[in-house]
């Protein structure tokens, strides 16, 4: 236990080393996005537990700075993470009222906790098994808090958890568009990499558990050590992957204020709409043909699909057609999506340039980076789903039939 013990103190250097890291890095940046500021915000938050380990294994004790980074603020992390997440995928900005409520139970109990007495030094957490350590209602209304900062523990755990379901709901909605806007799908899009944080927290709830109710008291690690090692996975996982992750609309290549512009406007040169319709679509048959021929010509003349970041706002940007008719173009006439769509011209191009070549002189996977692709696993999954034969066992068969032609 005492080997566990004594490592807390090197996890708080680890995490806010790589912090510094990281925060210089965004900082460095030429272009610092409000995804940044609330990254660098909630990372200092993230590791203000570590900086209170650290002080206090070197007997360094300030009773202002105890005071001001006191322990609600581990309130803001459920909202910062729902903040970070949601503009990450929208750019819409964060300044309504409605978003002010989030920060309310801070708001509250942050000033509460400093006009409460405190009996002995405050920790990075409040220890709920000995209500001592938390603060104390001396007469009035504060008094009728005491109980809730008993339990702050298991309240800041529920507002977390309800963040995390906030947030992966946003995720999921997120996910289901990902096919009709992108051509790719890396975790820098998906933003898969986000679920590690609340799942982060629910398995350090679940260490908890066990750690306090089956094992023995000599086998034990202290609650202390496990708070700090969660945040250290927090934030070594946002530092990873939160450097290098931009908002998602960055990957459309097209501006917001043209994108608005495109879905005014009328599409260009289409055929008038009559009362033949193509189910519930309120184009005409026609209209939605037009449409498909102008993008079959543009892709197989073009050949917009070799960027691997080719999204359906740059097509719709060519096209000069709203991203929305496009999507319903490619569902209701082609009866696919744009993930789709692209990479079967993808796939055709890998196909035609292994069909071009008289040997293996070139990798396929290097031909699937000449198409557009950007993944192994993605390219063998797709070109196994259009041609129901891996990319091997169909440069196999060409070279068999070239063998057999000579």
């Amino acid at each position: 236990m005492f080997e566990i013990e004594s490592i807390t103190w090197e996890m708080s250097i680890i995490g806010l080393s790589l912090t510094l890291f990281t925060v210089f890095n965004i900082t460095a940046k030429s272009y610092v996005h409000k995804t940044d500021i609330l990254l660098c915000g909630w990372l200092f938050v993230l590791n203000i537990p570590l900086l209170h380990t650290l002080l206090t294994h070197f007997d360094v004790h300030s009773a202002p700075f105890n005071m001001l980074t006191n322990p609600m603020l581990n309130l803001l992390h459920g909202p910062i993470l729902y903040f970070y997440v949601r503009t990450l995928i929208s750019d819409k900005s964060l300044s309504s009222k409605s978003d002010l409520l989030h920060l309310l139970p801070f708001a509250i109990m942050y000033p509460l906790f400093m006009l409460m007495a405190h009996p002995k030094p405050m920790v990075p957490l409040p220890n709920s098994a000995d209500n001592k350590v938390g603060p104390i209602g001396e007469h009035g209304i504060t008094s009728l808090f005491e109980p809730v900062f008993v339990h702050f523990g298991l309240i800041n755990g529920l507002i977390f958890v309800i963040y995390s379901i906030l947030t992966i709901s946003l995720l999921i909605n997120h996910q289901r568009k990902i096919s009709e806007l992108f051509s790719q799908n890396d975790s820098r899009i998906s933003l898969s990499w986000v679920y590690a944080l609340p799942g982060t927290f629910a398995l350090m709830v679940i260490i908890n558990v066990i750690n306090e109710e089956v094992l023995n008291p000599a086998s034990q690690v202290s609650a202390h050590t496990l708070h700090m090692l969660s945040f250290l996975i927090i934030s070594t996982v946002l530092c990873f992957f939160g450097v290098k992750q931009k908002p998602v609309f960055y990957f459309r290549g097209l501006s917001a204020t043209k994108e608005d512009t495109l879905q005014k406007a009328a599409p260009v040169d289409l055929p008038q709409q009559d009362n033949c319709k193509e189910d519930n679509s309120p184009l005409s048959k026609e209209a939605i043909q037009d449409i498909i021929n102008k993008m079959n010509t543009y892709m197989q003349t073009q050949k917009p699909f070799l960027e691997p970041e080719f999204t359906v706002y740059a097509l719709a940007d060519e096209l000069n057609i709203p991203r929305r008719m496009l999507s319903l173009v490619l569902s209701s006439g082609l009866s696919t999506n744009f993930y789709q769509y692209v990479n079967e011209f993808r796939v055709n191009e890998v196909k035609a340039l292994l069909e071009s070549q008289n040997g293996p002189q070139t990798t396929i996977l290097d031909l699937a980076f000449q198409a557009g692709f950007k993944s192994k696993s993605s390219f063998n999954s797709l070109f196994k789903q259009h041609c129901n034969q891996t990319p091997t066992q169909y440069r196999k068969m060409l070279i068999t039939k070239a063998a057999s032609q000579a």
